[in-house]
Parts: structure tokens; sequence; C-alpha cells
């Protein structure tokens, strides 16, 4: 059986937080060096959890965010499904997608957000995903393209913890780079979320709104 590894959650956080800041995007996925920005401006929604087993520890992340490019609204996603060592934290496999996705797909009313897409209907032009598995000597990846699936998440905002954030920073991840420039406003939220048919009540949920934020992501 899976257990909530608290610990786990809270290192991957900081981690799944930042890296789901991909979704994000102005997105020209035209290859694996692409440099990408995006200035998000409204409603965003997070979740991220980790579990582990007896030989493996897996963490799923969501992330969707609204903003806007040449002028019009527009809504992007991210997802991330990672298996690791619980022994050595060392990175197995990844799956990941990204990009724009409808509008529609991402609703906001009042406390509670809403996502819906099947993300194998989408264009790899507009949202890009790949699988991913890692060396155990090199740490080098290889990565293919994936088709995708359908990607849901329901978010109830608490209020238990507001936060409000502004400032900079930079992470270094597997796949990607990203800087952030910007102000948040978030607040706790209870979410139940399901990536591609792996499902999980998030032990780490926020909703809340960008407000003039820059991020420029750079795949390594």
């Amino acid at each position: 059986m899976r257990k909530d590894n608290s610990d786990r959650i809270e290192k991957w956080a900081a981690t799944s937080l930042t890296t789901a800041l991909t979704l994000l995007l102005t997105l020209t996925l035209c290859g694996p060096a692409a440099a990408i920005g995006f200035n998000a401006n409204g409603a965003f929604a997070t979740a991220v959890n980790c579990f582990s087993q007896t030989s493996l520890t897996e963490c799923i992340s969501v992330e969707v965010d609204t903003g806007s490019a040449n002028g019009q609204k527009t809504t992007f996603l991210f997802y991330d499904h990672s298996f690791s060592d619980p022994n050595t934290g060392f990175l197995l496999q990844d799956t990941f997608g990204v990009g724009t996705i409808p509008n529609s797909a991402f609703q906001v009313h009042g406390q509670t957000d809403s996502l819906n897409v099947d993300t194998s209907k989408l264009s790899p032009d507009v949202f890009f995903q790949e699988f991913c598995t890692f060396d155990p000597i090199t740490g080098l990846s290889t990565c293919n393209p994936i088709l995708g699936g359908v990607v849901t998440g329901t978010w109830t905002g608490t209020n238990l913890l507001t936060t409000h954030s502004s400032g900079s920073s930079k992470e270094t991840h597997p796949i990607q780079i990203f800087i952030l420039t910007g102000t948040s406003d978030s607040q706790t939220a209870l979410a139940n979320v399901n990536v591609l048919g792996a499902a999980f009540a998030a032990g780490d949920a926020n909703v809340g709104k960008r407000i003039s934020t820059f991020i420029e992501v750079v795949r390594r």
C-alpha cells in the first residue's frame, strides 16, 4: 500500500512547485534547447503529492495558470509524474507535459477551481509531452514524445494559510531551468487530481493569482 511520505513531500514541493511553473510558457516548443517566456497575470492552481513504496518514491504534480499572449487570454498546463529511488533520491523516470490548453478547460468559480483536458487531443505544436528515463551511472536522460491523455483536477480554497510572495527565483532541474520574477497571492486548498490515470489527493495544494509575473524557461 502507498503511504504519504510527508518529509518527501516537503522536499519535493519546492522542486515540483517550481518545476510546475514551466507550464506558464509562451509556447515555442520547437526543440530541446528552446528558451520560453510568458507573462502570467491571473488565476492559478497547483497540487503535488509523493508516495513511498518499498523500492520507489512516486511524485505527481500539476499546475495550471492563466495569462496572455499577443493580447489574448491563454491557459497553460504543466503535469509531472516521476519515480525515484527512495534511498538515494536518484530520479529513475519522468513523464511530463507542458503547454497551452483550451481556456474552457480551466474554470474558476469562487473558492473552487476545476481542470478537465485530454492532452492527447492537443497538437504537439502547442502542448509538448515526453517520457524520460535516466541512466543510473551517468545521470543522462533519454526522452521520447508521448501522446498523453486525460488530466483532471478540482481545488477548493481553505484560507487556512494565505501567502503573498514577490521577487525572483532560479531553479535547475533535470529537464529544464527556469527563472520566475513577479508577485503571487495564494491560499491553501484541498485538491483531487488525476494525471493520465494516476489519481491522488494532494498533500500540498494552492490556488491564487499571479500578478505581473514573468517566467523564463530554458530546456536543457
